[in-house]
C-alpha cells in the first residue's frame, strides 16, 4: 500500500501509474496495458493476460468499492449473469491515492444489449434474496454532487451556486416522493452501458459501485424511464418492451419527474469533473447548464 490521501484529479496518466503500481502488487504484469473507458473508473485491459484493471478516481471511495467486491462475489455465488472477479488476487489495492480492483475479462461479440435487456436483467436481480450478512448503504441519490462541487475545476460560480440551489430542491422533492415499489437492494447506476454480451450471447451486467438499499423506481428511472421521456434514446415500442420485461411502467409513476432531474444533476456534475480535458467535453457541459436552467424536454445531450 502506498499514499492513502484524497486524489482529485484523474487523468488517464495518473490511472496508469496507479495501474503499474497495484499489478506489481498483485503479481501482475501491467506492461503495455490498453484502456479500455475512461469515465468515473477508468478500466484497463492487460495485454499479459485476461484481465481488466478497474482504478476508482479517490481512495475516499474505498469503502464503495470493498462494497462492490462484496457484491461481485454474492452475485457469483447465486449463479447471477455479471462479471467477476480474478481469483486468488488482492482486491480493492490502494496506490498512488486511487483505489485499484481485478477483473476477468470478458469477451464480447453480438448486437449490444438493449433496453428490453436492462429491464429483465434488473427484474431478475431484484428478485434475488440479498444475504443477511450483506450491509448496504441507504440510496443517496446525489450522494457524490457536493464533493464534486467543491472541487470544480474551471467552473463558474453562477453555475455551482445554480447547481446546489438546484440540489437542496430536489432532496426536498425526493424526500416527499411516495413509492409505488418496495424497497430493497439496487444496482444504482442502471444503464446500457453496464451490460454486455458475451460471445455465447448471453448478457451480463457490470459496475457494482454505486450498489444501495432504496426504491427499485430509481433503477427503472435511469434504466427505461428517463431515456424514454428525457431523451427520446428509445422509441415507444421499445419502451413498451422493456415495461413488459420488468412488470411495472415508470413514466405512470408521478415521482418519474423529480428523479428524472436528480439524474440529470448527477449526469452533468460527472462531466463537470473532466471539463479541462478538452473543448468537446466543455461544450457539451456548458449546454447541458444551459438546458438545465430550461426545462424543455426531450434533451439533446450528447453521450460522453
Amino acid at each position: 500500500m502506498t499514499e492513502s490521501h484524497t486524489a482529485r484529479g484523474f487523468s488517464l496518466q495518473d490511472a496508469q501509474r496507479a495501474l503499474v503500481a497495484a499489478c506489481q502488487e498483485a503479481g501482475l504484469d501491467g506492461s503495455d496495458a490498453v484502456p479500455l473507458r475512461v469515465g468515473e473508473n477508468i478500466l484497463f485491459r492487460l495485454a499479459s493476460a485476461p484481465v481488466v484493471v478497474r482504478i476508482a478516481r479517490s481512495v475516499d471511495l474505498l469503502s464503495d468499492v470493498r462494497k462492490e467486491v462484496a457484491i461481485a462475489r454474492w452475485l457469483e455465488a447465486v449463479d447471477f449473469p455479471s462479471v467477476k472477479l480474478l481469483p486468488d488476487c488482492p482486491q480493492a489495492l490502494i496506490q498512488e491515492g486511487r483505489v485499484v480492483t481485478f477483473w476477468q475479462h470478458v469477451d464480447s461479440d453480438g448486437p449490444s444489449p438493449g433496453f428490453g435487456d436492462l429491464a429483465a436483467m434488473l427484474r431478475e436481480l431484484h428478485a434475488l434474496p440479498k444475504p443477511v450478512d450483506l450491509v448496504l448503504p441507504l440510496f443517496d441519490p446525489l450522494g457524490r454532487v457536493e464533493d464534486r462541487l467543491d472541487c470544480a475545476p474551471s467552473v463558474s460560480e453562477a453555475d455551482i451556486e445554480f447547481l446546489r440551489r438546484r440540489i437542496k430542491e430536489l432532496y426536498a422533492e425526493y424526500n416527499g416522493l411516495e413509492f409505488a415499489l418496495p424497497a430493497g437492494h439496487i444496482h444504482g447506476d442502471a444503464h446500457k452501458g453496464n451490460l454486455l454480451r458475451r460471445t455465447d450471447g448471453n448478457v451480463i451486467l457490470l459496475d457494482f459501485e454505486r450498489f444501495a438499499f432504496g426504491p427499485r423506481e430509481w433503477d427503472l428511472s435511469t434504466a427505461v424511464g428517463i431515456p424514454f421521456q428525457g431523451f427520446r434514446w428509445l422509441d415507444y415500442d421499445e419502451y413498451a418492451h422493456a415495461v413488459d420485461a420488468y412488470g411495472f411502467d415508470i413514466a405512470e409513476w408521478p415521482g418519474l419527474h423529480t428523479l428524472r432531474r436528480i439524474r440529470e444533476i448527477t449526469m452533468t456534475t460527472w462531466l463537470m469533473q473532466n471539463v479541462d480535458h478538452g473543448p468537446d467535453i466543455r461544450a457539451e457541459f456548458d449546454r447541458r447548464i444551459a438546458s438545465l436552467r430550461h426545462d424543455v424536454l426531450p434533451r439533446s445531450w450528447r453521450p460522453l
